[in-house]
């Protein structure tokens, strides 16, 4: 009774703690190496090349990737989150100056009142000029503020990343260590991951390499896509004359994961910030540009990066992609999209163990009748 059922019983239990206790260890530091993973599974292709041509040393290939990966993708992070916080500010005084005066939008007004007299346009202008001089009025209040408060909110993170320099430190030196690790050892590590695994072998392999190539597709296909929705919004702010491009692209490249309204909702404050000021061609051109071509290259963009490569159909993994950021932030983006290919990969398993009945034989044709005698 002891040996069967009690003593398998405490060990399960001590097991199931050390797991928890090994959790609440580990759980701080989840980010960083995640990160670290999802950096070894999209650049472990340059690794291996650079591993062949140091004759198989897997040390210094590591060493030296995780140099390139610092000094080409992390050093301009940092530099940029500083450029950020500096135009986060300008933004945040240039506001206040722009809501400090007494009507914004009085330039617009007074080409409108010039068309006052015009045989076609004059009852139009008379009836809009009420309406455009109270929605001004009430946006001179609104927008600002709401601007206020997202920059203020935006500026807030920058700076206390920037104060928590020794967590941030921390994280960095994680991340690195744990890519290196991955670099060195992921074969190994993976192996034994797989070997855990309650699958064939062939499976277990088949399982990790999709898990890999949805993790290439995401990061790619999403990823380039933020960065060229951002990179074009930003051009486009900064060929109409507004302050802070860098800061504008950099938040237009978060929203554009945001469903429906998208980088929508830093354009749009933008085009009605010309219009009002009498810069109509300037916003005519912004709207055009940011509806047309920021809003409308996701489209274009990643079917093409991800094409058939995530091994699902595209509109389920954007549903895992947008699952995965509210649920579980950021990593979600990566998180979402590999719990849907361990889900279909797991039904897929299953049909392949419970067969569907087979058909059963048609009964055989009746035969000519006996001869009688």
């Amino acid at each position: 009774m002891y040996r069967t059922v009690i003593a398998p019983l405490i060990a399960c239990t001590l097991l199931a703690f050390l797991a928890y206790l090994v959790w609440q260890l580990a759980q701080p530091f989840l980010p960083a190496i995640g990160m670290g993973a999802v950096l070894t599974v999209i650049t472990f292709p340059l690794y291996g090349r650079i591993r062949r041509r140091l004759g198989g040393r897997e040390g210094a290939a590591a060493i030296l990737m995780v140099l390139l990966v610092l000094f080409l993708l992390i050093v301009p992070i940092l530099g940029l989150l500083g450029a950020l916080s500096q135009q986060a500010t300008e933004v945040y005084h240039w506001i206040g100056k722009t809501a400090a005066r007494d009507n914004p939008a009085q330039p617009l007004l007074d080409k409108l009142d010039a068309y006052r007299g015009h045989p076609v346009f004059g009852r139009i202008v008379e009836w809009v000029r009420p309406q455009l001089e109270a929605f001004a009025a009430g946006a001179t209040q609104t927008v600002p503020e709401g601007m206020k408060k997202v920059i203020g909110a935006i500026t807030g993170m920058l700076t206390s990343f920037l104060a928590n320099a020794l967590k941030a430190f921390l994280n960095l030196v994680l991340a690195l260590a744990a890519l290196g690790i991955f670099y060195a050892r992921g074969e190994s590590l993976l192996g034994e991951v797989a070997a855990l695994v309650p699958l064939p072998r062939e499976r277990s392999r088949e399982l990790f390499a999709r898990l890999g190539e949805v993790t290439k597709a995401v990061v790619k296909g999403v990823g380039m896509t933020c960065l060229a929705q951002g990179a074009l919004g930003g051009l486009g702010f900064w060929a109409a004359g507004l302050p802070s491009p860098l800061l504008f692209g950099t938040v237009m490249a978060f929203t554009a994961l945001i469903p429906v309204v998208g980088t929508a909702i830093v354009w749009l404050p933008g085009v009605l910030y010309l219009l009002f000021t009498g810069q109509t061609t300037w916003g005519v051109g912004l709207l055009l540009w940011s509806a047309l071509v920021v809003g409308q290259i996701d489209n274009v963009l990643r079917p093409l990066l991800i094409g058939g490569k995530a091994g699902m159909p595209l509109p389920l993994l954007i549903v895992g992609i947008l699952g995965g950021l509210f649920s579980f932030g950021l990593m979600g983006l990566i998180i979402g999209p590999l719990v849907l290919t361990v889900l279909l990969f797991v039904l897929e398993e299953y049909h392949r163990a419970v067969p569907g009945a087979e058909e059963s034989p048609p009964p055989p044709a009746p035969g000519p009748p006996p001869a009688e005698g």
